[in-house]
């Protein structure tokens, strides 16, 4: 049997989806864009280097790329990367840094399900708890903030005018009626 070469020119690139991973409370706690972006990343564990060596720990993608890889903002990229650092899916190894040449480096990262050159899978997902997450070391302030002081906050919008008639409790003045 000899090659196949149209698998040769292939542009799509794929990544393994472990059903295990995605019971986890970590990731269930995620957010949908950290979801995507965990994807692109693990995609780019393997895809950025010519031969099929595994550049875990040394993943890197930029916001603005980031972004325009998964359609959003660059906002919610930072903040999908914070996610996924408060979670335990991805560790900095190296930070971004501000070039004074105008050259700047954005971070590094491993992804902590997968091994990596020099060992196996360190897998801090397993160990996350709800209320209980990792430090957050690059990209900080895009982290979002927690919803559960926004509910006394929330007013009614279009309050009814006061009346003596309570409304109907089976929805029936809402209903157009035929004559």
């Amino acid at each position: 049997m000899g090659r196949d070469k149209r698998n040769e020119k292939r542009q799509l690139q794929f990544t393994k989806w472990i059903y295990a991973h995605r019971l986890l409370p970590a990731w269930q706690a995620l957010t949908f864009p950290a979801r995507d972006a965990y994807f692109h990343l693990q995609v780019k564990c393997f895809a950025d280097t010519k031969s099929a060596r595994n550049n875990n720990g040394e993943v890197f993608r930029s916001l603005r790329d980031l972004s325009s890889d998964m359609g959003c903002a660059v906002k919610t990229v930072g903040a999908a990367l914070a996610d996924l650092q408060a979670k335990g899916w991805i560790v900095v190894t190296n930070p971004w840094q501000r070039g004074t040449d105008g050259k700047g480096e954005t971070a590094t990262f491993r992804l902590t399900m997968l091994p990596t050159e020099q060992g196996p899978p360190t897998r801090e997902p397993e160990r996350w708890q709800e209320g209980h997450d990792y430090s957050v070391t690059v990209y900080g302030p895009y982290k979002p903030q927690p919803r559960s002081g926004r509910k006394c906050n929330l007013k009614i919008q279009n309050p009814a005018p006061n009346s003596d008639t309570p409304p109907c409790p089976n929805g029936t003045h809402s209903r157009a009626v035929k004559s």
